[in-house]
């Protein structure tokens, strides 16, 4: 696409403009906004004794023409396969008026931070300056790009189509995230201080470019949706899971919801309700959820990036708990970005997970069947510590990767893993992506801890403070000083040919570590 570098996930418009009164073809290539490309193609002026009934059935037969051409343009059909090879959403558009005005409207409304325009529209290049805050490129005879107006971390050489933002005055400004960009596409998290709001159902529908299906995001259950807003903030728009929920009911569930800020939390933006319409607006986060690494075993899904998003999920759910919110723990519920940092999302939007337990109105709960504890129908239920056996199934995923009904011998996934839990089987648990990189003093303390964590018995299950205190330890391997390698369950392990070829000096670097906090597993 005119050699820019366009990230996965970007959006890619192509936009036709017909000015009225116009009868001369003339074509101009394309320019490119947020995301997206716009080609501006119009026609020269028509007689004025032509009927406004007449022009309009002309206006649409021409836009009618012009995206049959487009449909059947050759090298349009290379730029949608090549947009498709990229993981780049493209699509196509044909509006009616004024070149400049459209062009320039479509640009403010579509969030555009770079625009790209024709050659022959040099003597509009001030006008673009005055009405665009953008940065503006200009396409040269030779289809080269030229810089009229650059834009930080935007370079036409390799355009990243995130958000950017003037870093340092954003700072000053407003208090943020710790890790509030990701550094591979730019995406910003919203700032701390901010407040939720109701949103209109046209601004959902121009971020999402009508509620496209293109715009639907690969979750299971409701609909959700990828969109943008005009001040350039991304967004997911997914349906409340209960539809009978009462409008004040659900107005001040967002009012709580809201004001949840935490560096592991996604941030409830605000919301939608009216009629039967119940739409919940968060922050995006950028690189898909727990669910789909898991699913995708991919080598890039490494053991340090597990047990990181272990950690971070851990401190997101005791901010959560804080709050006496619960039921929300499950892959899918884990949303990660770029730089495999996790946020909890979709949390505590259901009153229906303990069935027969009687909740007060502060608790919400989500409701998942396969991460439910074993006491979970009956009643005086501990949610903190069923939340904490349900992270342990997800704890459990980390280590092993996502089993199929054909790996574990046709049994249910925690039936297969707690005999090997038990027998302290390490390698038989291990994830083959992520075997031959495996950190054995990590490996040893995660399934400890998960074994605990998924204990039949809730008084036996360690609390989310002290959870998040364990993984903290392994991660920085605190306490290895307590793990002698000759003595351990792990070396005993041996035995069973498990380590075969992992001397005891494969173990020694860790005795050197200090002991600030120590796993009493």
């Amino acid at each position: 696409m005119l050699s820019l570098s366009l990230t996965p996930g970007a959006i890619v418009q192509l936009l036709g403009i017909i000015p009225a009164f116009r009868t001369v073809n003339r074509f101009y290539p394309p320019r490119c906004g947020f995301g997206g490309w716009f080609s501006i193609r119009f026609k020269g002026r028509m007689h004025s004794s032509v009927t406004i009934n007449k022009k309009k059935e002309d206006i649409q037969q021409e836009v009618q023409h012009m995206i049959d051409e487009y449909s059947r343009c050759s090298r349009i059909a290379r730029i949608r396969r090549q947009a498709e090879t990229q993981k780049v959403d493209f699509d196509i558009a044909v509006e009616a008026g004024s070149l400049k005005e459209v062009a320039v409207e479509y640009a403010k409304s579509y969030g555009a931070t770079h625009v790209i325009l024709p050659r022959d529209l040099k003597k509009n290049k001030k006008y673009f300056m005055d009405s665009l805050s953008c940065a503006i490129y200009r396409m040269k005879t030779d289809s080269s790009v030229e810089t009229v107006r650059g834009f930080e971390a935007a370079e036409v050489s390799g355009l990243s189509l995130g958000t950017h933002f003037n870093t340092e005055t954003y700072e000053q400004e407003e208090e943020i995230f710790e890790n509030s960009v990701c550094s591979v596409c730019m995406n910003r998290r919203p700032r701390i201080g901010g407040q939720t709001r109701d949103f209109t159902y046209a601004e959902l529908h121009l971020a999402t470019n009508g509620f496209s299906e293109k715009k639907l995001l690969p979750i299971r259950g409701k609909r959700t949706y990828r969109g943008q807003l005009n001040d350039l903030q991304l967004i997911t728009i997914r349906e409340h899971p209960l539809k009978t929920i009462k409008e004040n009911d659900f107005k001040t569930e967002v009012q709580i919801l809201g004001n949840f800020r935490h560096e592991n939390v996604a941030v409830l933006l605000g919301s939608f309700a009216k009629g039967t319409h119940r739409l919940l607006i968060y922050e995006f986060v950028c690189n898909g959820s727990l669910n789909k690494h898991l699913s995708d075993k991919r080598r890039e899904f490494t053991w340090e990036r597990r047990i990181k998003i272990a950690h971070g999920a851990a401190k997101g759910l005791e901010y959560l708990h804080g709050k006496q919110s619960y039921g929300s723990v499950r892959p899918s519920n884990i949303l990660i970005t770029h730089d495999y940092h996790p946020l909890l999302s979709y949390f505590g939007l259901a009153r229906s997970q303990y069935e027969d337990i009687d909740l007060s109105s502060e608790t919400r709960v989500l409701k998942t069947f396969e991460y439910l504890p074993p006491e979970y129908e009956g009643t005086g239920i501990d949610l903190s510590k069923a939340d904490v056996y349900s992270f342990g199934v997800v704890l459990l995923e980390l280590i092993t990767g996502r089993k199929t009904i054909e790996d574990t011998d046709g049994q249910s996934f925690l039936r297969w893993a707690r005999p090997s839990l038990r027998k302290k089987k390490y390698m038989e648990l291990i994830d083959p992506v992520v075997q031959d990189s495996v950190d054995l003093y990590q490996l040893y303390w995660m399934v400890r801890v998960t074994d605990k964590c998924l204990s039949w018995d809730p008084n036996s299950r360690p609390s989310i403070n002290k959870l998040v205190k364990d993984l903290e330890c392994i991660v920085n391997h605190c306490g290895a000083e307590d793990f002698s390698p000759t003595e351990s369950e792990l070396m005993a392990a041996t035995v069973s040919d498990q380590f075969q070829g992992w001397s005891k000096s494969t173990f020694s670097q860790y005795q050197t570590y200090s002991k600030p906090y120590a796993l009493d597993y």
